[in-house]
């Protein structure tokens, strides 16, 4: 994985118990999945951003 951010989710702690049965009994761990299920999510409802084309460090500078 290049370049990993972390990120924090509050859920009720009976989703998160549901949530952490659930791995246990399938043997997944809970970072990969999460991650899995955003990517899909994403990936399902299409979303792609565009690409910045000059990066953001270039943004208001000029060639001459």
């Amino acid at each position: 994985m290049a370049d990993p951010v972390r990120i924090q989710v509050l859920i009720p702690r009976a989703e998160a118990d549901r949530f952490e049965a659930y791995c246990r009994e399938k043997g997944y761990k809970k970072s990969p999945l999460i991650a899995r299920l955003v990517r899909e999510h994403l990936d399902g409802e299409g979303y792609n951003p565009q690409q910045d084309l000059f990066g953001r460090e270039q943004r208001g500078t000029k060639q001459l």
